[in-house]
Parts: C-alpha cells; sequence; structure tokens
C-alpha cells in the first residue's frame, strides 16, 4: 500500500471509486511549500486542471487515500504520464497520522498562466473537499484559485 495525495478531481470520492475502485484510508491533508493553481490544460475536462506550484510559505489542502500500486498505477494512466503529468513524491501532514511521504500528481508542461477550470472539474473539487469534511474557508479559497487573477 502507498499513499497518495489528491488536491484535484481525484478529491470527489465518486469519481475515484469509480476510476480506482475502493481504497484503505483516507485523510485530510497539507502540503506545504506548495500552492494550488490552475496552470495546466485538460482536453478531457475542457478546460484547466489543478497543478501545484513551489512557493515558500505556500500550502495546498488535499486528503492522501490509502492505495494499492496498481491504483496508482491506473492514476498514471488517467493522469496522463508521462506525456501530459508526472509522478512526484512530496511529504504531507495528515491529520492523526503526522508527517509522511505520499505521491501525486503534477503537470510537466504547464501553461505558467491561469486557464479558466471547467464548471464540471471544479464541481468535482469542492464535491471532494465537502465530503472530507473542509470547512467554508477552504471552499472559498479553492473558487478564488480558480477565478481569473486580479
Amino acid at each position: 500500500m502507498v499513499w497518495y495525495f489528491a488536491y484535484g478531481w481525484t478529491l470527489d470520492k465518486n469519481l475515484l471509486k469509480r476510476s480506482v475502485g475502493e481504497w484503505g484510508d483516507a485523510r485530510r491533508a497539507e502540503l506545504n511549500g506548495f500552492r494550488l493553481v490552475f496552470d495546466s490544460y485538460s482536453a478531457s475536462w475542457r478546460g484547466g486542471v489543478a497543478n501545484l506550484r513551489e512557493v515558500e510559505g505556500g500550502k495546498v489542502y488535499g486528503v492522501v487515500y490509502e492505495i494499492t500500486q496498481e491504483q496508482l498505477k491506473t492514476l498514471d494512466r488517467l493522469e496522463g504520464v508521462p506525456s501530459s503529468s508526472a509522478r512526484r513524491r512530496v511529504e504531507v501532514n495528515v491529520e492523526g497520522l503526522g508527517r509522511l511521504k505520499a505521491f501525486t500528481h503534477v503537470a510537466v508542461n504547464p501553461r505558467g498562466r491561469w486557464i479558466k477550470p471547467s464548471r464540471e472539474y471544479l464541481s468535482a473539487m469542492l464535491r471532494g473537499l465537502r465530503q472530507h469534511g473542509f470547512g467554508e474557508e477552504v471552499l472559498r479559497e479553492t473558487r478564488r484559485l480558480a477565478s481569473p487573477p486580479q
């Protein structure tokens, strides 16, 4: 079993279950030293998708899922490894467990500018955050980051 840090569409339990089946544990987590950005385009989502940008003092809210190596390989395929994304190892702060290492996916060719996410994509993210018990403050911040920069 491995830990997978979800911060985009994989936050949505229903979409993840349809994609990889059942998982073990799932817990809220924070990734420090990064910021959530929408700077990568997805043809299948018809818009911008979440990505991570290293930034001092940054924080990204998400969820770690305990999954099998086979499920991680399925996520690799769905995320477009190696052409559009790469698997990356990160250290996250996990509710009730402390710091641990997890895998996540990042875009390999981000556009470097904001790309509007589709309503479906953003809805999946927000639904997932709610399913995992994140409060209104995190939902509001996610909506702000998904909006055009000021």
